[in-house]
């Protein structure tokens, strides 16, 4: 039976960790098993093993990348997976193993904290802020902060929270189209000059979620919110969160369904109050960040590394230094080739590992002489930087066996597709790959999507995917569940959805761009040509379709204290 989850949180979610040190899992309950995702721990889909997943504030410093290389290598396997919060993960943890590996990791100054279940997830923070050209100032030291406020709390509020909250910071155009899908996110912003330079804060957007049904764009509650009244904000959402959302329905008690049910400009006056609330206490000052862009475009670009700039060489906002992106395929690093990366951020960076929403890692403040020094590191180790392979960086969550929720082996698919010709021959072409309907890997929001499952075709049940094409946030565009396939077809009807786009995309278009010129019906007739009788057009049964649009709940700006 699945566990009761709020009465497990009305029982105050107690586990014993020494009795799982001593005796393993064989006794625990479900509710139990609930319990240890507070301490970061989830079960797997096998006996006996756990996913434990670490908080990193998107930031490793290198001496904790080695102990994390050294704890992998005695407890799972040798090998860690990055996610798209920017959080990492050790798989097949033996249960005896998970609580000194709890210990450890406190001892590297990392936490596991509140990391699984209902509660706060991994507060993003863009891995550029404070160097990069777009972004607006470094939010880093505001989200660490939020995060810090309200980790504080989670002791009492993970046995209140209806469901999970997901918040992110920053500014550039990439985090500007992921606030779309947070439940919170603040989006850097430089305000008007008060007379000692311009005041430093952020747009203030909430309510956006992914998830298995009901994808919501998220709802801009505040136009500019100054940075001393973030905490207050942050404590604010959780605030209105647990007063109103469904506790005892954890199916209904992502913030997104509060909007519908409410409404959001309803949502946006109780968040409103409770910030007013909020700011009669008192609050830490922000700590000091870098101002905006003082170089100009013309000395920054004067000096280029060898072999040009490109999105996994970019310049930083200083003169002569560079961020340079390794990509990791599928976010998964074995030990050996993450302490080699810890001594790249030593010897050529400063001393720290960026993690990415792309499951990446990002080295800043790369002298630009020393960039072919580090390309040449990261390809002995069989890797790339970002944009320098052939086939586009495919995204995927862990999937099953890993994970208990998934059904199909998500990762092995996106394994699969990381040599594909369509790709190959398409680097800008974005796949995501979730092994459940659940989201992990975002699927709604790619060119080409695949959430695995059970589907039916030609009246039979079978291990496949829904393909969802036209995920677009920069246009605030969900994908479209136009069809599912058994897993075994995913590679061809790849191949025939990229070869669509090629015949009559217009110069310049993404995949997405020429699915909404189009429309969904042209590519569901194309592949069912193709594939007649090894495809189902439409979204499996319950799924929203083309003909079921995503609401937009986004409402007029309001304008914050």
């Amino acid at each position: 039976m699945p566990p009761d989850i709020p009465a497990a949180k009305r029982a105050g979610l107690p586990v014993d960790l020494d009795r799982l040190a001593a005796e393993g899992d064989a006794w625990m309950t479900g509710e139990e098993r609930y319990a240890l995702k507070m301490h970061g721990v989830c079960p797997q889909g096998q006996a006996g093993v756990f996913m434990v997943r670490i908080r990193t504030s998107g930031i490793v410093d290198s001496d904790a990348a080695r102990a994390l290389a050294d704890l992998a290598d005695d407890v799972s396997g040798g090998w860690v997976h990055l996610t798209t919060r920017q959080q990492a993960e050790l798989h097949h943890v033996p249960a005896r193993l998970v609580p000194p590996s709890l210990e450890r990791i406190r001892r590297m100054g990392l936490s596991n904290q509140s990391t699984c279940g209902h509660t706060m997830r991994g507060v993003l923070s863009c891995p550029e802020a404070g160097v990069g050209l777009e972004e607006p100032f470094d939010c880093y030291p505001d989200a660490r902060a939020t995060a810090d406020s309200i980790i504080a709390r989670t002791p009492l509020l993970d046995t209140q929270m209806p469901q999970r909250i997901n918040v992110a910071f920053g500014g550039c155009p990439a985090c500007r189209e992921h606030a779309l899908i947070n439940d919170l996110s603040f989006v850097s912003v430089i305000g008007p000059d008060q007379g000692s330079g311009p005041e430093l804060g952020y747009e203030v957007w909430i309510g956006g979620s992914l998830g298995k049904t009901n994808p919501t764009l998220s709802v801009k509650a505040i136009d500019f919110l100054p940075r001393r009244q973030v905490l207050a904000a942050a404590n604010a959402l959780f605030d209105v969160f647990i007063e109103h959302s469904d506790f005892d329905d954890p199916r209904k008690g992502r913030l997104k369904f509060l909007i519908r049910k409410l409404g959001a400009e309803a949502v946006v006056e109780l968040f409103l109050a409770a910030l007013a609330r909020r700011l009669t206490e008192k609050w830490p000052e922000p700590h000091p960040v870098s101002t905006p862009l003082s170089s100009s475009l013309a000395s920054i670009f004067s000096r280029a590394p060898e072999g040009g700039w490109g999105s996994g060489v970019r310049p930083q906002r200083t003169p002569g230094w560079a961020m340079v992106t390794v990509n990791v395929p599928l976010g998964d690093i074995d030990s050996a080739d993450l302490r080699e990366l810890a001594r790249v951020a030593d010897s050529y960076a400063d001393e720290e590992l960026h993690i990415t929403r792309n499951q990446n890692i990002l080295f800043r403040h790369v002298r630009i002489e020393e960039v072919p020094v580090v390309r040449e590191i990261v390809e002995r180790l069989g890797m790339g930087l970002e944009g320098t392979d052939q086939a586009r960086d495919v995204r995927s969550c862990t999937g099953g066996p890993v994970c208990s929720l998934a059904l199909t082996p998500s990762q092995r698919l996106g394994f699969d597709l990381l040599d594909h010709p369509a790709l190959a021959r398409n680097s800008g072409l974005r796949v995501h790959i979730s092994g459940c309907p659940n989201a992990c890997a975002q699927h709604q929001t790619a060119d080409l999507g695949f959430s695995g499952g059970k589907v039916t075709i030609g009246g039979s049940s079978v291990i496949g995917y829904q393909v969802w094409l036209g995920g677009d946030l920069r246009t605030g565009t969900f994908g479209s569940a136009v069809g599912r396939v058994s897993h075994r077809d995913v590679p061809a009807i790849v191949s025939a959805i990229a070869g669509i786009w090629e015949a009559l995309r217009e110069r310049g278009e993404t995949l997405s761009d020429t699915v909404a010129r189009l429309g969904i019906e042209a590519y569901q007739a194309q592949i069912e040509a193709v594939f007649r009788g090894r495809w189902e057009p439409g979204p499996e049964p319950m799924l929203p379709g083309p003909d079921l649009p995503v609401i937009d709940l986004r409402v007029p700006a309001v304008v914050g204290a």
